[in-house]
């Protein structure tokens, strides 16, 4: 800052006035509002990366960095500092007073009155003693003559973590009044605040007491989560006490107390839910967890100080994410504390519940005093339960609760006799139900699998004609083969007769070739047509996307030979196979190809030659999943129905045309599979249907 000052004083007035063009004055006038943000016109930028520069070298007419329009860019690797520049004329016929606003941790303004320079410095790393005007909003206030123009310059310093977009000017009588008049030396929040930290320490003090006494360690761990709570919530008055002369101190004071209350947070919810006990691995990681947010607080404020934005971004989004972890670990342990009728994990919900809804009831009714509230009724309840426990501990049951014990047992039993009678009737009267409407609902699955097998005898007919025209063709070929080796053999020609022989060879091959094929298809009818045995195996969803893309086709084909479609595939050829059973996973895709040909053909018949149906199967992997799109250009979907198209019994087919089961079946089977099915569609454009599976999913049995 010296170097700074003893640059100022060296500076000439020539100098100064000599610099390049400034931008056009802010002018202030009687109608300004509280704060004005000053447009791109009036003021002019620059952002230097890793080097600040000296108020010398700003003025100096040969410095050509002044930007106009520069819009603030943060640097990634180091420190960012900037400058900002302008002019301000007072346009009315009295002084007005205003205020130049203050937002970074430190500001020097320098102020050009004809030859005279004023000085003033500000900012949240600036001591009380050394700030210049209203200390607590960092507002400096400036008085303008009538018509005065004076020239600005502000040092923004380090901005790296700083919000500064453009210059504020405001209007120091509107501040005052809507700041201090009518103010008290405490308000209603002071209040609320103090009584909430005096409640803090009162707890404090009762939980030591029962460590004290019982040596059990979920009291002093609560009592040390609270004094993280009391100090975060002190912050605010040491900022104007212990911080004041001292800044630097307040930064290293928030990421201590910070890092205390969330470690202190994980070691009470260990304790309190006694997790050791109830989930062995789960203790673990919370302990490792602990130590884990230590040491990643410790590398965030390191890079804070820093100003390393890269380090700092990795650690708190890691930071975020592992807090995300610690959240879904914890609402699983209460969820199955819940289940087993835990007393601790109700009273939990119960404590947390309104703190962790406060702030959003606080936005929802602007209701300040909400969050303290419901952080008093958290601490209130929990300290119960603590208290509850200690209790327990300390105090027998007496003889008169046995006795009244051994009554309520004694109406219970009766109670559960007479409830195990009606039970029992129902139960049976429910297991009718449920057995009569299963085999309705195996009835009507079996009914839409036989309705697929139908959509695929077609198909079927047509790619299994191929391998037979094939197995004739090389066994006529084959049988003249043998006449001739034969003769070749009559004439003596044995090498003329080997090679007619390596010629049988080769047709055989191929006979059997295509044998097999015919058999493999043959198989997948049999296998779609039979209920499925639940046994998952290495499925290649390129090889059964493919193929049920042709024999669908070639089903409907069979129906309407007038109908032609252009396929269109894009199979990703790293494609890992998926663990899966492959005559279900052949439903799910026949499924999505016949009601991609139904609605080209409906189109097609609605438009005419004109139109042309394209039928599209594309597969690829993302991360850890396979992803396969069905998509056609037909009608598409209407949006009003496109929430129930996987509801059991719905269609938008004619009556007579489907069951409205091949989509719900079709979910089904994909759930079964840890996957999903995702439905985008325009009417009238396209309809696209998205399965994505797991393509790390180990083998198994469903």
């Amino acid at each position: 800052m010296k170097k700074y000052i003893l640059y100022l004083f060296l500076l000439s007035v020539s100098t100064f006035y000599a610099q390049g063009q400034w931008p056009e004055p802010f002018i202030i006038s009687d109608s300004m509002p509280m704060w004005s943000d000053m447009p791109d016109i009036n003021f002019q930028r620059i952002s230097l990366k890793d080097k600040n520069l000296t108020l010398k070298q700003v003025t100096s007419p040969k410095f050509k960095g002044w930007n106009v329009n520069d819009v603030k860019k943060y640097n990634l690797h180091g420190i960012l500092f900037a400058w900002a520049r302008f002019k301000l004329k007072n346009n009315t016929e009295h002084s007005k007073t205003i205020t130049f606003t203050v937002r970074e941790e430190t500001e020097n303004i320098y102020v050009w009155r004809g030859n005279n320079r004023e000085h003033f410095i500000s900012g949240d790393m600036v001591s009380w003693s050394k700030r210049d005007g209203l200390k607590d909003i960092k507002e400096i206030p400036f008085i303008l003559q009538p018509g005065e123009e004076v020239k600005v310059i502000i040092n923004l310093g380090d901005i790296s973590f700083g919000n500064y977009d453009r210059p504020r000017i405001g209007d120091y009588h509107q501040i005052i009044e809507n700041k201090y008049k009518d103010s008290q030396i405490y308000s209603a929040d002071d209040i609320i605040t103090f009584g909430f930290f005096g409640f803090i320490i009162f707890a404090v003090i009762f939980n030591f007491f029962f460590y004290y006494v019982n040596r059990e360690t979920v009291y002093m761990v609560f009592a040390l989560m609270l004094i993280a709570s009391s100090l975060l919530l002190a912050n605010e008055v040491f900022s104007k006490m212990l911080f004041a002369e001292c800044r630097f101190l307040q930064v290293p004071y928030m990421f201590t107390v910070v890092t205390l209350f969330v470690v202190m947070l994980l070691h009470t919810v260990r304790y309190f839910f006694r997790v050791n006990i109830h989930f062995p691995t789960w203790d673990k990681f919370l302990v490792y967890f602990s130590i884990y947010t230590a040491v990643s607080s410790v590398a965030i404020y390191i890079a804070y100080i820093n100003r390393n934005l890269i380090m700092f971004g990795v650690m708190a989004t890691l930071g975020t994410l592992s807090i995300l972890v610690f959240l879904v670990a914890a609402i699983i342990m209460i969820i199955k504390l819940l289940r087993k009728k835990d007393k601790e994990a109700r009273l939990f919900v119960i404590a947390s519940m309104p703190f962790i809804l406060s702030p959003i009831i606080s936005i929802a009714f602007d209701l300040e005093w909400i969050p303290t509230v419901c952080g008093v009724w958290t601490i209130l309840v929990l300290s119960w339960g603590m208290f509850a426990r200690f209790k327990s501990l300390q105090i027998a049951n007496s003889r008169a609760a046995l006795e009244r014990e051994e009554e309520r047992t004694r109406l219970i039993a009766e109670q559960k006799a007479e409830l195990e009678v009606l039970v029992n009737e129902r139960t049976a009267e429910l297991t009718k139900s449920l057995a009569e409407l299963k085999q309705t609902q195996n009835q009507l699955i079996q009914s839409e699998k036989m309705a697929s097998l139908g959509e695929l005898t077609a198909g079927i007919a047509h790619e299994i004609q191929n391998p037979l025209n094939f197995v004739n063709n090389f066994s006529d070929v084959s049988i003249e083969l043998l006449e001739e080796m034969a003769e070749e053999l009559d004439k003596g020609d044995t090498e003329e007769a080997k090679a007619i022989a390596g010629d049988v060879k080769q047709n055989l091959e191929k006979i059997a070739h295509h044998g097999r094929r015919a058999d493999g298809i043959v198989k997948g009818m049999l296998q779609h047509s039979r209920a499925s045995s639940g046994h998952m195996e290495p499925t290649d969803i390129n090889s059964l996307s493919d193929e049920y893309l042709r024999l669908a086709y070639h089903g409907l084909r069979a129906k309407d030979k007038s109908f032609n479609a252009e396929l269109v595939t894009n199979f990703d050829p790293t494609l890992p196979k998926v663990s899966a059973i492959p005559q279900d996973l052949g439903r799910v895709l026949l499924n999505m190809f016949t009601n991609a040909f139904y609605s080209t053909q409906k189109k097609q018949l609605k438009l005419g030659t004109d139109y042309k149906p394209v039928v599209s199967i594309t597969t690829s992997l993302e991360g850890s999943a396979v992803k396969i799109v069905v998509r056609d250009n037909g009608l598409g979907i209407p949006q009003q129905v496109i929430d129930k198209i996987m509801q059991p019994f719905f269609t938008t087919k004619p009556t007579g045309e489907g069951t409205g089961l091949g989509l719900s079946m079709s979910y089904d089977i994909v759930k079964a599979h840890n996957g999903k099915i995702v439905v985008n569609s325009t009417e009238g454009e396209f309809a696209e249907f998205i399965i994505t599976l797991d393509a790390t999913q180990v083998s198994g049995n469903l």
